[in-house]
């Protein structure tokens, strides 16, 4: 009993002990479960995805909760909450109270503002994956504490300024990503302390300067992507001591030199990428030697190169050929023959160079081709029917060469086609032989039933679009202009739900737009001009909600422009319907777009005067404008007759906003109005019934480049703002009434032509005759200022002569003097005023 006494003793002396252990473990977990309740109370989203962040009545520990986990101790080390939409700021969250956390993922979340630089107390962390588009704010300084990271991933958010240089501090990091970001600045050299670093990922930012040299410290890097930035300078020579580098993408920048000595020697280089810089000399004939895979160096200088220059014969790992826009020589049925025999290209890019000669059909042995550009080139001869043999080709470009002949029927066998574009190859031949897989036109297989992109622009392919194109399911952009169509329009091309580019302009279309029941059209662009299409207004255009271009010019549509127009397409920057048959009033709800850059009623029948509100005109009020439309591989284009010429304007058209009333009956004065859109850069009103004056603030128009207001019936004086349109290149105020002197101005003066200014009577000065009297009345004004000048001279001596001897001669002349002086004043005074008088009577018109 005595030694169990003792036993119980012991026992309860080690209680307290026991309890001092546990103690510390559930305050920990009490304090980091109230941290994150905390948290979650400042969230406005996440209810239900954290529905289980609560505390029990038996337990104080979020071991249990959703997305959190916690080790054997009970501590919190990982905090992965990927998914559910939470709605809030980091700042709420208290960092210190998880001083053993070691994964913290916040992937795809709602969450805003700047990481907190509190998240450096999170000294166990290990793993940091951060990304959601609506963070901004600096990556914290303090990120350079958390010594124990091996991954980074602060990506695809709006994260910015510079990559702090503490980060050089992160010795054990593995993975950096900050990819997809609006990160500024250089790289700080002291990322080449980052020794142990495998995957280093920067693109989609706005870095600048050199790539430091520092990155060959990196010796264990075996991923670098620092494309899309605005890097400058060599590649470092320090790249030779990365000899596990496997990937380098450095495309989309504008870094310069050769290449040579730096990637010469990278044998274990798998994927490389280059393009899209301003990299200059030969090529590495070594860089084969390895397990290439990939090699892109398209839009650089390697100017003059030769195809024989591409040496391949060691590269028999390469799928992946990139060479475009670097006006490379040579004939490719040479280069050609001189590849390895077990080449597996896959993907083989050699569009907008100088390759001559035609094209061999031994291409159609590279039966794993996936992708072949030859567009842009100096190609000849006809289209080998040996491609039909491509039958897992995706994306095949021949456009813009020398082909002749017709479409060989083999190409109906490429079946896995979703990119094709033969425009401007002067190709011949009815259409259905390319849509359709068999000589029968009662076929009911279409050739390419997973294309997505079709040009046949600028041929002469003939005949009917054949309805089986209808069942182009994938359909997104269709280009068959400038070829020899005709006959109507099937209605189920609206039909397509996937079609966003449609121009079917310059062929010999006719009938009326037709009619579709769809309810769901997905067009943005459509181009009916230059075609014989007749009736009213298309009422199918009712259901174009999200349209951006719509041009229906030089064709036979008659009534008037709907009023609905404006409410119907919303998303209108761009609105072509001259060369018509339109009628009526323009109506005023067209000044409702809000976003439309371009008008064009030119030619056509409308009256009435012109619309007076144009406050809705934001996108031509603003002297900025939306990005280029680009629809995949396609830029949005449009034709208009700008400064008297035609143009077509594609990669600028963004930057294109005018108005054309041009050639029609329109009458009464021009609109104040016009003089607010502060953004318009062309405008024409010419031969029209206008009247009155030109607006007195037409100087507010200051990036006006090209101005015709021509053969009206104007009149007045132009007014002196004129003066102020300082971008003005071109000018056309002939056969109105105008009157009076032409203002001058640093810009005006650069217009010499007195042709922009003839046939008003009353017009004077340069570049005209000066104006009529001009140096007599000029001379006149002169001498009546020097007169008046004159005058007032004497006035003043006299005034003070007149004055000193009326105050002294009180003193020193006797009384009958005084009386002659105060008569002789009043006499002079008297006269004065006459002759002020007169000349005042002189002065009034």
């Amino acid at each position: 009993m005595k030694h169990l006494h003792h036993h119980r003793l012991l026992l309860l002396s080690c209680i307290p002990l026991l309890l001092c252990a546990v103690v510390p473990v559930a305050t920990g977990g009490r304090h980091e479960a109230q941290a994150l309740l905390k948290w979650k109370a400042t969230l406005a989203g996440g209810r239900e995805s954290l529905s289980s962040w609560s505390l029990a009545v038996n337990s104080t520990s979020p071991c249990n909760w959703r997305f959190v986990g916690c080790n054997p101790a009970g501590d919190v080390i990982n905090l992965n909450i990927t998914r559910a939409s939470l709605n809030g700021t980091l700042a709420g969250l208290d960092f210190s109270a998880f001083p053993h956390l070691e994964s913290l993922d916040l992937e795809f979340n709602d969450l805003y503002g700047s990481i907190p630089e509190e998240i450096g107390n999170l000294t166990s962390l290990a793993s940091l994956c951060i990304f959601d588009e609506h963070l901004t704010g600096p990556i914290p300084r303090n990120i350079g504490k958390l010594k124990q990271l091996v991954v980074i991933e602060l990506l695809k958010s709006g994260l910015n300024g510079a990559i702090p240089a503490e980060i050089g501090n992160l010795t054990s990091l593995e993975n950096l990503s900050l990819f997809d970001n609006s990160l500024t600045g250089s790289i700080p050299p002291t990322i080449g302390r980052l020794e142990k670093l495998k995957r280093l990922y920067l693109s989609f930012n706005n870095l600048t300067g050199s790539i430091p040299l520092e990155i060959g410290n990196m010796t264990e890097l075996k991923f670098m992507d620092l494309e899309q930035n605005h890097l400058e300078g060599e590649l470092p020579g320090t790249l030779t001591h990365l000899v596990h580098l496997i990937t380098l993408y450095v495309s989309n920048n504008q870094l310069e030199g050769h290449i040579t000595t730096q990637l010469g020697n990278q044998s274990n280089l798998v994927d490389l990428d280059i393009s899209r810089n301003n990299f200059s000399g030969t090529l590495p004939q070594s860089i084969c030697t390895g397990a290439l895979n990939t090699f892109r160096v398209s839009s650089n200088g390697f100017a003059n190169l030769h195809l024989h220059d591409l040496n391949f014969q060691n590269c028999t790992s390469l799928q992946l050929v990139g060479f475009a826009a670097n006006n490379i020589l040579g004939d490719l049925s040479e280069w050609l023959g001189t590849l390895p025999k077990q080449l597996n290209l896959l993907y083989l890019e050699l569009d907008q160079n100088k390759i001559t000669g035609k094209i061999p059909p031994t291409l159609g042995n590279m039966t794993n081709l996936t992708y072949l550009y030859l567009g842009h080139n100096l190609l000849t001869g006809t289209i080998p029917p040996e491609l039909g043999k491509l039958d897992k080709i995706i994306a095949l470009n021949l456009s813009y060469n020398h082909l002749l002949g017709p479409l060989p029927p083999t190409m109906r066998n490429l079946s896995s086609l979703r990119l094709l574009d033969l425009s401007s190859c002067s190709l011949t031949g009815p259409a259905y032989n390319l849509f359709i897989t068999d000589h029968s036109i009662f076929s009911s297989n279409i050739s390419f039933p997973d294309i997505e992109v079709l040009s046949l622009s600028s041929n002469y392919i003939t005949g009917t679009i054949p309805m089986l194109l209808c069942n182009a399911n994938y359909l997104r952009i269709l280009d068959l202009s400038n070829n020899a169509l005709y006959g109507d329009l099937p209605d189920c091309l609206w039909e397509l739900p996937p079609l966003q580019f449609m121009d079917l302009s310059s062929n010999s279309f006719s009938g009326v737009v037709p009619f579709s029941r769809s309810s769901n059209i997905t067009l943005q662009s459509l181009h009916l001009a230059n075609n014989h299409f007749k009736g009213s207004f298309p009422a199918i255009i009712k259901k174009c909600d999200k349209l951006i271009t719509l041009d229906l010019g030089n064709n036979n549509f008659t009534g008037e422009i709907p009023s609905w127009i404006a409410e119907s397409m919303p998303q209108l920057r761009f609105l072509r319907l001259s060369s018509n048959m339109f009628d009526g009033t323009i109506p005023k709800q067209i000044l409702q777009f809000r976003l439309l850059q371009l008008l064009d009623l030119s030619n056509n029948k409308l009256t009435g005067p012109i619309p007076v509100d144009f406050a809705s005109f934001t996108g031509m009020i603003k002297q900025e404008h939306g990005a280029i439309v680009y629809y995949g591989v396609y830029s949005e284009q449009i034709q208009l007759v700008w400064k008297n010429e035609n143009y077509v304007y594609s990669k600028t058209i963004a930057f294109v906003t005018g108005i054309d009333l041009s050639r029609n009956s329109l009458s009464q004065g021009i609109p104040e109005g016009l003089t607010t859109l502060h953004g318009l850069k062309y405008l024409n009103l010419s031969r029209n019934n206008l009247s009155g004056d030109i607006p007195e603030d037409i100087g507010n128009l200051a990036l006006l480049e090209s101005l015709d207001l021509s053969s009206n019936q104007l009149e007045g004086e132009i007014p002196p703002s004129f003066a102020d349109l300082k971008s003005i290149t071109t000018l056309n105020l002939s056969n109105n009434g105008l009157s009076g002197r032409i203002p001058t101005g640093s810009q005006l003066q650069t217009l010499v032509d007195p042709s922009i200014y003839s046939n008003n009577p009353g017009l004077c000065g340069f570049p005209l005759k000066e104006c009529a009297g001009a140096t007599s009345s000029q001379t006149e004004m002169s001498q009546d200022d020097d007169r008046e000048a004159l005058w007032l001279y004497c006035f003043g001596v006299a005034g003070f002569i007149f004055g000193f001897w009326q105050s002294w001669g009180i003193v020193f002349c006797n009384e009958t003097w005084r009386y002659a002086l105060y008569q002789y004043v009043d006499n002079m005074q008297e006269k004065v005023a006459k002759i002020t008088a007169y000349r005042c009577s002189r002065a009034r018109p």
